[in-house]
């Protein structure tokens, strides 16, 4: 729900006119518009300037710069799609996907293409309630609890999914949640199902000097939050690790904040979060 409220909030304010990844966001207003009061009351108040200087306030004491991040790392990652559906690739698997209108935007997109969803039961059936348009013989909700269930050939296959081609894997905003060893599991699942030249996509965080999984401007209110929700960040790991764990995935590129503001083309220099990476896997 708080990521899209942020594509909402990203959607409405010239501020991020720059940096906006291209992806609708009517899935995820569609989704606040029935889930609850409290998120109907958000819709109406998102267009307000007041309402934005609240929010803005909020960001500067939870973690500065979060919002243009979000922006830049959908932007930056519905770019690598666009990429790999032009470049051969067919299937497209997104695994947690939460409320994220990627994969169902350029369902749209690409008709040639088949993408899955594999996610919590939970989170799936409000996001199914709000893609009543979706093509389901090329868009394919899974429920899995990725903690916990292993992917297999029988998860996707049942839904037409072929491991002889070529499939681009994405995790977005994922593996902060899980500790290692489910993370390394999940990516070396995805590497057996995958064909020779298939992709992956996924973020980490990057742990500060001092040790904790973390960005580097967050404030205590995002830990205490967190933790609340029972969702703290246990997973981290330094980029000159990545591509061990990665195996048998070879990293092509991993994306830092850098990288992201190459991908706003805002004339000033605003505040941007740092600590999350994209890494840009394939298999040779």
């Amino acid at each position: 729900m708080l990521i899209a409220a942020s594509m909402v909030l990203i959607d409405e304010h010239p501020e991020y006119s720059n940096a906006r990844p291209g992806i609708s966001d009517d899935l995820c207003a569609q989704v606040l518009q029935t889930h609850s009061a409290g998120t109907r009351l958000f819709l109406r108040l998102a267009r307000r300037r007041w309402f934005f200087r609240v929010a803005k306030f909020l960001e500067e004491s939870t973690v500065p710069g979060i919002l243009r991040h979000y922006a830049l790392r959908k932007k930056c990652l519905a770019l690598f799609v666009r990429e790999s559906l032009g470049d051969a690739i067919t299937q497209v698997v997104v695994l947690g996907a939460g409320l994220d209108p990627l994969a169902l935007t350029l369902h749209r997109e690409f008709r040639n293409a088949h993408f899955w969803e594999i996610d919590h039961p939970a989170t799936q059936r409000l996001k199914k309630e709000a893609s009543a348009d979706v093509d389901t013989k090329r868009f394919h909700f899974v429920a899995a609890d990725l903690a916990a269930d292993q992917i297999d050939a029988a998860m996707l296959e049942n839904s037409g999914f072929d491991s002889a081609q070529r499939t681009l894997w994405i995790a977005e905003g994922l593996f902060m949640y899980f500790p290692e060893s489910v993370v390394a599991s999940l990516l070396t699942a995805a590497a057996g199902l995958s064909a020779p030249g298939s992709r992956f996509a996924f973020t980490f965080m990057e742990p500060r000097r001092d040790g904790r999984v973390r960005f580097q401007r967050q404030t205590q209110l995002v830990d205490r939050w967190l933790s609340w929700r029972g969702e703290p960040f246990v997973w981290g790991l330094d980029r000159s690790r990545i591509s061990r764990l990665a195996q048998p995935w070879e990293v092509v590129r991993v994306i830092d904040e850098n990288d992201l503001r190459a991908l706003d083309a805002s004339p000033a220099d605003p505040p941007l979060a740092a600590g999350e990476l994209i890494c840009l896997a394939e298999i040779r």
